[in-house]
């Protein structure tokens, strides 16, 4: 999938993403500068440190700003390049240094292969015009790494304009297993004191990767802790801003496997991630998304044409609501909810085991308002998710021969970067089981009847991913008739 597409950066309104760490930012600010002027959209590109003249390149057209002046952005000469190429890279004269929070000033040995960028401000700034222009991305590269794949924070930086709406930090997969030293990782003094790390011989393991690419930046800190936090680092995420982890560089199947350990582990924290190969020669930029992800259950009705509670009726064993929230936690969903309604308690009842064994991963959320159909228990189930959840499953509690692997493959269908998954049978979209990434959020809490989600895979069915399957697997039973077949077929 496309970054843009990964980082869901809206078409329609400005985006600021500013990438941080080491592994391939100028790669992905490229790549993603590429894909926007690929959309038909404007996009500037810049740096609050500084920028190689042979990297600066790969942007068809650049424009020099002398930074401390008030009026230091040429607007006229801005709009007269992104007319021409749609991507502009904005950079400062050679020979001055951009001082990030304090002016700038010249410097003698920026007058070679290095160029500075631009101070927070003025990128500020330039958001806050950014609609008078069309520019709907600004990509900021927000720190240096001597080109390794590894690096920790320092005091000065990275520098992070205010405006920032997305900040991206990248590490490269080629650093792990290497010792936490030079020549492979930038400061690695830093670096090991952020891990507790004192042998600087330890070499790299998935999960220390996986802090640094999170902890500098924090995870639902106060402001006071986000302040405290940059006095000690350089640099912190800006309220508002969308933490999204870039693993970098996972072209092989060992790199890509070990991504998978990192991604799953943040994931279980809630902290969604990429998993990338965002050089030239990649067509595709991100491989796979991770975060955290619900499973619901729909157990709400009151199985009028059955003529008793269907989610109570016994399968091989169990009841219907039972295997139906089992498979659900088995499909590799962060969390499972159970929407319940008619008999609420009974469910309860029956689920009290199984809650047991899940060790929190399980919910159960009644909908007092069952009675309006299953688009209902749709809303109540989007209400009850999680702030972090990144996609969402839905299965109904009557398809006794549904496998949890059916599942595992909707969630891989998504982890690669479709929205929307849903099942066929010859050919045509089931409503059930069905899922929808978090931009659907805001359609499935309109949905109305008892069409529930399906109408919206049927209205979007050329995004849909389907995956062509038996009738047997997502039969439901309604009535006595069909129960009994079901039985009988075993």
């Amino acid at each position: 999938m496309q970054l843009h597409h990964a980082l869901r950066l809206a078409p329609d309104e400005l985006s600021v993403v500013t990438l941080v760490g080491a592994g391939g930012k100028t790669s992905a600010l490229f790549r993603l500068a590429e894909e926007a002027v690929g959309g038909e959209r404007r996009v500037v590109t810049t740096t609050t440190t500084h920028i190689f003249a042979a990297q600066a390149e790969q942007a068809p057209a650049r424009l020099e700003v002398t930074p401390d002046r008030p009026d230091a952005v040429d607007w006229a000469a801005l709009e007269a390049q992104l007319a021409r190429h749609g991507h502009c890279l904005i950079w400062a004269p050679p020979g001055v240094r951009s001082a990030g929070a304090g002016g700038s000033s010249t410097d003698p040995t920026l007058t070679g292969s290095k160029r500075q960028g631009l101070p927070p401000q003025v990128v500020d700034a330039l958001a806050a015009q950014a609609g008078d222009f069309g520019i709907s991305l600004i990509a900021i590269e927000g720190d240096g790494s001597r080109r390794r794949p590894v690096k920790a924070p320092a005091p000065h930086e990275p520098v992070i304009p205010d405006c920032t709406t997305h900040l991206v930090p990248v590490a490269g997969l080629d650093g792990l297993g290497l010792p936490l030293d030079q020549p492979y990782v930038h400061r690695p003094e830093r670096v090991r004191a952020l891990l507790q790390e004192e042998d600087a011989a330890t070499r790299l393991t998935p999960r220390m990767l996986g802090r640094l690419l999170v902890e500098p930046y924090g995870r639902g800190e106060r402001e006071e802790e986000r302040a405290e936090r940059a006095d000690r680092s350089g640099g912190s995420r800006p309220a508002g801003a969308r933490l999204v982890p870039l693993l970098n560089k996972a072209e092989s199947a060992p790199r890509l496997a070990a991504a998978r350990l990192i991604a799953q582990q943040l994931a279980q924290q809630s902290q969604p991630v990429l998993i990338g190969a965002v050089g030239p020669e990649s067509r595709t930029a991100v491989r796979e998304r991770w975060g955290a992800t619900t499973a619901v259950v729909l157990a709400a009705g009151e199985s009028r044409r059955m003529g008793e509670p269907k989610q109570l009726l016994r399968w091989q064993g169990e009841p219907l609501v039972t295997r139906a929230a089992r498979i659900a936690l088995e499909s590799g969903a962060s969390e499972t909810v159970v929407i319940t309604g008619a008999v609420g308690e009974q469910v309860e009842a029956a689920l009290a085991p199984l809650r047991e064994m899940g060790r929190g991963r399980l919910r159960v959320v009644h909908n007092p308002a069952w009675q309006a159909g299953q688009a209902g228990s749709v809303r109540a189930a989007v209400e009850a998710l999680p702030a972090a959840c990144e996609a969402v499953l839905f299965l109904p509690v009557d398809q006794p021969r549904l496998p949890a692997g059916l599942l595992r493959r909707l969630w891989q269908a998504w982890r690669g970067g479709s929205d929307l998954a849903a099942v066929t049978v010859d050919g045509a979209i089931r409503g059930a089981p069905g899922l929808f990434d978090r931009r659907f959020f805001g359609q499935l809490r309109q949905v109305q009847g008892d069409g529930g989600g399906g109408r919206l895979l049927r209205r979007y069915a050329a995004e849909v991913s389907a995956i062509e399957v038996p009738l047997e697997w997502v039969a439901d039973v309604d009535t006595p008739e069909d129960w009994r077949a079901a039985v009988d077929r075993g």
